[in-house]
């Protein structure tokens, strides 16, 4: 496809749901899935930064949820409104009864009862509300942790889940970003630097809001604030075209990339201005022809806090 003459991240974030199925790692998730078995008949999920609601419709799609209450919280309204839009169609498609209210949606097919409930708010503030303290079984955050200070807040959010809680942190950015077939060596490692720098000094509202490497810290952080890890594994994100091209609307997902990453360096002082904007419409031009692969390295993570 060739380059989008807008973005959205509401389509992003559409679009990288095929590259997340994918990328998820399933021994991490084959360990969630025995636990949450053995647990409470009705289980109390909170998922923050929780977009359009794709990491719902995944849990209930691979079967991991057939009682729940599913708490949904994203700071931006729009990422809210599209649950409410994307779950009818989703449901139907999937035999499911459907019915919401402006507060929450309810899907029911057998035995199975799910309700969803999608809260536009900001999620540092959520956490630090005491209303929602010792309140979920598990808490999720997929491609979420690598945008915080995770050592500041990870005891706050181990603080909404109930004694013995349980934790699945997914999508954990850990320090490499390739973009194949190279341009200029030199030239794309530097860009790969200083990409991964932005990420390390993003500052947010005041507060350090990012790292480059959040996945291999993690171990060390998530024992500081006394929770063990029970299972952890890699979730890379490859993206490549095949003989027909790009799967699914993964080439909007490529030019997302390409596009952010030049709206982070744009005026970077290291950068000289006219070979970095060739090199982003080289990237776009890749994927327009089918060419580029995309590898990011992660690490998807699960766990519980002191019972």
């Amino acid at each position: 496809m060739p380059e989008p003459q807008e973005y959205t991240f509401a389509r992003y974030l559409s679009s990288k749901k095929s590259v997340d199925d994918r990328s998820l790692n399933k021994s991490v998730w084959e360990r969630l899935a025995a636990e949450v078995s053995s647990g409470p008949e009705t289980l109390r999920v909170l998922e923050l930064g929780s977009g359009i609601g794709t990491m719902v419709e995944r849990a209930i799609d691979w079967g991991l949820l057939k009682r729940a209450d599913y708490t949904c919280v994203d700071s931006q309204s729009e990422n809210t409104a599209e649950v409410f839009g994307r779950l009818p169609n989703w449901a139907i498609r999937r035999n499911y009864e459907y019915s919401a209210d402006r507060r929450r949606i309810r899907l029911s097919r057998g035995n199975s009862e799910i309700f969803v409930k999608p809260v536009t708010a900001d999620v540092l503030e959520f956490m630090e509300n005491e209303e929602n303290k010792l309140s979920w079984d598990l808490l999720i955050a997929n491609a979420f942790l690598d945008l915080v200070d995770v050592p500041a807040v990870l005891p706050h959010l181990f603080s909404m889940l109930k004694p013995g809680g349980m934790f699945y942190f997914t999508i954990n950015f850990d320090g490499a970003t390739i973009l194949q077939p190279e341009i200029q060596k030199a030239l794309d490692s530097k860009i790969e630097l200083l990409y991964h720098r932005t990420m390390d000094q993003r500052v947010i509202k005041g507060r350090l809001s990012g790292d480059s490497r959040t996945g291999r810290h993690f171990f060390q952080h998530a024992r500081e604030a006394g929770a063990e890890i029970l299972e952890a594994g890699p979730s890379d994100w490859v993206v490549f075209a095949g003989s027909k091209g790009y799967r699914e609307d993964e080439a909007y997902f490529l030019h997302f990339i390409v596009h952010t990453m030049g709206l982070a360096l744009s005026e970077h002082p290291e950068l000289d201005s006219v070979p970095f904007g060739r090199w982003i419409e080289d990237r776009h031009r890749q994927i327009e022809e089918g060419r580029l692969v995309y590898i990011a390295h992660q690490i998807d993570f699960f766990g519980r806090i002191a019972g």
